[in-house]
């Protein structure tokens, strides 16, 4: 039987992709890959691709229900995409997020790797008390207009593009969903609305390149398009309002975030930030203006000691700061064991590539008498520097910025460290990263990766020469599918 794009039908869920949609195969052994959903279901799908052997579809209905779900925590919970594990019981999260990350390496990286050398995924709390609810410190909201015209402030629906409006987040504080509150009676209150969900006409150019004037069709109001809300654990709250460019409305958006600063709601910073890509990403291109404390801090216990990150309004950061602190200190300890020594010094210098606001870097630096990072961003490498300059650890310090052809640059100049670490983007390494790599064979290299698919790639070309010697899952990201995962590589001789 063919299928086509739009077809519904019936299907066993019985597993997990890498990147977390659920997996069923019709009865001519086509493999769907299905968004939502729990092993063990019956559902009905819909098919939104269709491609030689595969499909990918949407949840429609569950027919049966799995003996592995539980009732959902969350009143958004049938329609919001945040947390789309939340029916799954916390422990057989974790086992399939070991699991994702085994399969992985198997099937995308093609790596026969002993059992057992993925370890069990580590998580915050106890196995009778994980914590796994209100854990993060950063949420990136959305607005978009309803079919009314309405302006919706939320998280995106499931599969879907538009917004659902949440008003209780399982994931947030009661401060931050406070402060969401506040900021949709604002917004109407200075007639701001949400920017179309079409290509921004402000963002066009006309046949010569050029940028065009504003249409006259979507009105000067029309420009929301993020909230950004981080709440640290040392305190404060930082609220980026993201639009699109329209000085015409300024003032209304700086009366705005006036107002949320002398509110009762705990805001310490407001920022007001403009992005001209319709790319739907929650990243400010200009920032217009901003007022109060526009920096925020985040304290995390790593090897032995109190390090304080100091952090802009745009900087990356882990959103679950107890989860980073056992990622952090589980690469240090993955790293000690390579070096087979118990002394406090391990080597001679550790290069930190993506460094960003240098949580690796810093974590690892009290075992080496100098620490190299390289980072693209600007902003994060003058943050790094700031952060290693407050740690109050006996090291020397050097952070530049550059990308990936900078890397082989280093080797030049620097010769090859005692230990490099990387933590890049859900897209992996760079190429031309890997292939500096393969050429220069540092001894020893700690991989952090947030998706275990580049993961696999990027250690399938670098197996040729170098030996894993254990892989550590970490779970920063409860009710969803995303893992954390440290590899520890050594160098074969």
């Amino acid at each position: 039987m063919e299928y086509e794009k739009g077809d519904t039908l019936e299907l066993s869920l019985h597993g997990f992709s890498p990147d977390g949609r659920t997996v069923g195969r019709t009865d001519e052994g086509m493999t769907v890959f299905v968004q939502g959903g729990v092993p063990g279901q019956r559902a009905q799908v819909r098919l939104t691709a269709v491609k030689k052997r595969l499909g990918e579809a949407e949840l429609v209905k569950v027919l049966t229900r799995s003996p592995e779900e539980r009732p959902a925590s969350c009143p958004h919970a049938d329609i919001c995409g945040g947390c789309p594990w939340q029916n799954l019981p916390y422990s057989g999260q974790l086992q399939w997020k070991r699991r994702i990350v085994s399969d992985a390496l198997h099937r995308i990286g093609r790596l026969d790797l002993p059992e057992g050398l993925v370890r069990p995924v580590l998580f915050v709390g106890t196995e009778n008390n994980p914590a796994e609810w209100h854990t993060r410190n950063k949420m990136e909201f959305a607005f978009a207009a309803d079919q009314e015209g309405k302006t919706r402030l939320g998280l995106r629906a499931r599969a879907s593009r538009s917004v659902v409006e949440v008003e209780h987040c399982m994931l947030q504080t009661p401060r931050t969903m406070a402060v969401l509150s506040a900021l949709r009676e604002l917004c109407e209150r200075f007639d701001l609305h949400a920017a179309p969900a079409e290509e921004h006409p402000r963002s066009r150019q006309n046949s010569r390149g050029q940028k065009q004037r504003f249409s006259k069709v979507v009105r000067q109001n029309d420009m929301l398009r993020f909230a950004v809300v981080r709440e640290p654990g040392d305190g404060g709250c930082l609220v980026e309002l993201i639009t699109l460019p329209s000085p015409q409305e300024a003032r209304s958006v700086r009366r705005l975030g006036e107002e949320l600063l002398a509110g009762p709601w705990g805001v310490t910073g407001f920022v007001h930030s403009t992005r001209a890509s319709s790319a739907p990403v929650a990243y400010g291109e200009e920032t217009v203006f901003s007022i109060g404390e526009c920096h925020v801090t985040e304290t995390l216990h790593l090897q032995g000691r109190d390090i304080r990150f100091r952090l802009g309004h745009s900087s990356f950061f882990q959103v679950n700061s107890r989860a980073a602190e056992l990622l952090y200190n589980a690469a240090a300890g993955m790293a000690a064991q390579l070096f087979k020594e118990s002394r406090s010094r391990w080597g001679r210098q550790c290069w930190d590539i993506y460094c960003g606001a240098g949580g690796l870097a810093l974590t690892m630096a009290p075992h080496f008498e100098s620490v190299y990072g390289l980072e693209v961003v600007p902003q994060a490498i003058k943050l790094a520097q700031a952060n290693a300059e407050t740690s109050g650890i006996d090291c020397a310090f050097t952070f530049e910025a550059g990308d990936a052809a900078t890397l082989e640059r280093c080797f030049k100049r620097f010769g090859s460290p005692d230990l490099l670490v990387t933590d890049p983007p859900r897209a992996g390494m760079d190429e031309r990263t890997v292939q500096a790599l393969l050429k220069h064979k540092p001894e020893r290299l700690v991989l952090v990766s947030c998706n275990p698919a580049t993961l696999a790639r990027d250690l399938a070309l670098l197996a040729p020469a170098y030996h894993i010697r254990s892989v550590q899952p970490v779970d920063l990201f409860p009710q969803t599918p995303h893992i954390e995962t440290v590899v520890s590589l050594e160098r074969k001789e």
